[in-house]
């Protein structure tokens, strides 16, 4: 089973923004990551998970537990549900993607325990 810890990274005045994301498998720890421009944070934060997503599929992995600490996602993902309009197309790719996986278990976990990704995320961002 492998480990996906994801992140964004944020400036404001104007709005910048780069995600990064780790993937741990028995066999390797992969960092991958990109600048997306000008958006906000919660809005970075759903394009991780659905990027780092989209490459566990790539990757044929079958099982995942994803850890974030963006709380937003997180709840929204185990809600099934956002009241923000914003979110709900990011709500929509994640459930549309969730079926790919034969196990998805996405938690919480406080920032202290995702430096890695931040890491990656902010490497993004700087590098622009």
């Amino acid at each position: 089973m492998a480990q996906i810890f994801i992140d964004a990274a944020t400036r404001q005045h104007p709005f910048e923004s780069s995600i990064g994301y780790v993937i741990r498998t028995d066999d390797a720890v992969l960092e991958f990551g990109q600048y997306v421009g000008d958006m906000e944070n919660h809005e970075a934060e759903w394009t991780s998970l659905i990027a780092a997503l989209k490459q566990a599929e790539a990757l044929a992995i079958c099982s995942v537990i994803l850890k974030s600490d963006s709380r937003i996602v997180v709840d929204s993902v185990q809600k099934n549900y956002t009241k923000n309009p914003k979110f709900k197309p990011y709500l929509s790719d994640y459930q549309q993607l969730k079926d790919k996986f034969d196990l998805l278990i996405i938690d919480w976990i406080p920032r202290e325990q995702n430096k890695h990704a931040d890491h990656v995320a902010r490497y993004y961002l700087n590098k622009k």
